[in-house]
């Protein structure tokens, strides 16, 4: 009787740690480089008026102009 008890306790300890475990998270990479640059196209009815394709400088001062208004420093102001 004791054997049986203590193989049952190792089993619910054994199915109790199981779900502890984490899978690997690793980004799977094909490894083919991006079909073009980020700033060479857009669907035009998701463009800022602002933004030219292909201008590499003005697509800078949108991601900026972006990642300043998501600031809260800035927004508080």
């Amino acid at each position: 009787m004791n054997r049986i008890m203590s193989l049952m306790f190792a089993a619910v300890l054994l199915a109790m740690t199981a779900g502890c475990s984490q899978k690997p998270q690793t980004l799977t990479q094909t490894g083919a480089p991006p079909s073009q640059d980020p700033w060479m196209g857009a669907n035009p009815a998701f463009t800022e008026k602002d933004w030219k394709v292909g201008d590499k400088a003005s697509w800078q001062r949108e991601i900026n102009r972006r990642a300043q208004n998501q600031n809260e420093y800035v927004r508080m102001r």
